[in-house]
């Protein structure tokens, strides 16, 4: 048995390198590898707290069980994400994939403060949500609220990765 999970772990960190795993992390990814326990709580309560109000769970006592139940397993989901990620990373820091603290790069002129990318974010989020919502009220049965913020989240997170993942590209080529 041991053969075939060094097997499984080569081939994942092959694939890891090979799509720019081996490349530094951001300090966000560093800090809730090395914080899994906060990480996981912070998930499961919001995960679990707005389930419940999604529910409307907050005087129905079963479901608000659903919701903790949801919420619990939301956190141990994640506790064990960043755990491997924490793995992940020591396995690099061990081998030289990269360092833990990697020189700060050179302030771009086009780069935005973190603040106002998050703000963007938030207004992107709620322009698609209103536009899934209205363009949900042409469907026979509309799309409700909560549906038109999961597609919104869906797209802008996507578009994010898009982002990220050409922005990965383009480093490694020039």
């Amino acid at each position: 048995m041991a053969g075939w999970s060094e097997r499984l772990r080569q081939a994942f960190l092959r694939f890891d390198r090979r799509h720019g795993g081996a490349e530094p992390p951001p300090r966000v990814q560093v800090f809730v590898a090395r914080h899994p326990v906060g990480a996981a709580v912070v998930f499961g309560v919001l995960l679990g707290g707005l389930l419940g109000w999604a529910l409307s769970a907050f005087h129905d006592p079963a479901r608000m069980l659903q919701a903790v139940a949801v919420g619990l397993c939301g956190g141990l989901f994640v506790w064990l994400f960043c755990r491997f990620e924490r793995r992940r990373q020591a396995h690099y820091a061990r081998n030289g994939g990269f360092r833990w603290d990697p020189p700060r790069p050179a302030v771009r002129d086009d780069a935005l403060p973190v603040w106002f990318e998050g703000l963007l974010w938030l207004s992107h989020w709620t322009v698609l949500l209103v536009l899934f919502w209205l363009v949900g009220r042409l469907r026979t049965p509309p799309f409700t609220w909560v549906q038109s913020a999961i597609y919104a989240g869906f797209l802008v997170v996507g578009s994010w990765a898009v982002h990220l993942a050409k922005e990965r590209r383009r480093r490694r080529q020039g």
